[in-house]
């Protein structure tokens, strides 16, 4: 398998992948136990977009239940937590991060969440990788964006309970932390270390700025 990206710096530099085995080229990356994937099982990409699924439907519902008694402060925050997440994971992402991605570039292949696929019927893909890079940058980048839409409903619902503690919330918010906790201990463990691109990656960056 050819471990080049086809696209290319402005340098003209290609960028090269992980190998298939794991082993790491990278400077003062561990190397990982586990071979990378080229095309991730269907079950491993399900169960991930289920949980991103449920973990909105709880942030959404968590908000809801934390500031109950201020309904006009509750629907209009969690309606917009709600538009906001889903669009930055499902639009913005494959239409602006995705199409620089090497799972976009390899025939046949299906990244941790096949937001590739998704990228591949919205856009073409590019042959500059500078964007890839840089949207994990910045305020506005993709890791600030992702790390909001899984810690914004915590955030939110923590003031409302301050506001005024209602049990069911308190249960609610709890569970939706054990959500947030076991999405970063599955792609620590099982799907990021498994990525070919996860040295460009902007879900890895959250992973590790979580």
């Amino acid at each position: 398998m050819d471990l080049r990206h086809p696209a290319r710096h402005k340098s003209d530099t290609p960028l090269h992948l992980v190998p298939p085995g794991g082993i790491e080229a990278g400077r003062g990356e561990r190397r990982p136990p586990l071979p990378s994937f080229r095309r991730y099982p269907l079950w491993r990409v399900v169960g991930l977009d289920s949980l991103t699924v449920a973990h909105f439907a709880l942030g959404c519902a968590a908000v809801l239940l934390a500031w109950h008694t201020r309904p006009l402060v509750a629907w209009p925050v969690a309606l917009a937590y709600v538009v906001f997440a889903v669009v930055q994971t499902f639009v913005l992402t494959p239409l602006v991060v995705c199409p620089g991605c090497v799972y976009r570039a390899i025939a046949g292949a299906r990244c941790p969440s096949a937001l590739n696929l998704l990228s591949a019927r919205l856009c073409p893909p590019v042959s500059d990788t500078a964007e890839f890079r840089h949207r994990t940058c910045g305020s506005l980048g993709q890791t600030s964006l992702s790390l909001c839409s899984w810690v914004f409903p915590v955030a939110a619902t923590a003031a409302g309970l301050a506001v005024h503690l209602a049990w069911p919330a308190v249960v609610l918010t709890a569970v939706l932390v054990a959500s947030l906790a076991l999405r970063l201990i599955l792609e620590r463990t099982a799907l990021c270390p498994r990525c070919l691109s996860r040295r460009w990656c902007p879900v890895a960056h959250v992973v590790r700025a979580a």
